[in-house]
């Protein structure tokens, strides 16, 4: 009988222990924020304004020159990478392949049903960098950009070894809504 009357208070007391941590958990927790990590520079909030195509800029900008362009993110299968601050973009002029009526492609950023020459001449490849010219040490995947996105990207232009080559050191992207 006492070995019973035992069992039943030590069940008592682990099932009111039990009891008063589960209570305890409930409702009165603070919910803890969670932050975002800071955007970095490079992330405009704004539009800057006097953005011009692709090709406009390739036949008027030389190496060194400020410029403003405005294109979309593409022009091969993988256009920019999670580890990478270089991406690619295309002149808005030029239909991506999910723009063709009919076209099937799965990877329509990749302007597959476009000529090499085509492509070539209204690409331009995007280098981050930081106020000092440094490369930055985040790519734009890593901030949500994705193919197909509408940019507006300002920066430098860097050497240019042939006519079909535009490299912008930007400083600067702005993504369109």
């Amino acid at each position: 009988m006492q070995q019973a009357r035992r069992f039943m208070l030590t069940a008592a007391t682990i099932v009111l222990a039990a009891t008063s941590l589960t209570l305890s958990a409930c409702g009165k927790a603070e919910p803890t924020a969670q932050t975002q990590p800071a955007a970095p520079a490079w992330v405009l909030a704004a539009a800057p304004d006097g953005a011009v195509g692709i090709a406009e800029s390739k036949a008027n900008a030389g190496e060194g020159d400020t410029v403003i362009i405005r294109g979309r993110i593409g022009g091969r299968a993988e256009p920019l990478a999670d580890d990478s601050p270089i991406f690619m973009i295309m002149d808005l002029s030029i239909p991506h392949c999910g723009e063709n009526p009919g076209d099937a492609c799965p990877v329509p950023w990749d302007y597959c049903c476009e000529q090499p020459a085509t492509i070539a001449a209204n690409a331009a490849t995007v280098q981050l960098v930081d106020a000092d010219g440094a490369t930055a040490a985040s790519s734009p995947a890593s901030h949500g950009f994705k193919p197909l996105d509408e940019v507006i990207v300002i920066g430098t232009v860097a050497p240019r070894p042939e006519p079909t080559v535009l490299t912008i050191r930007a400083t600067g992207v702005y993504r369109v809504d």
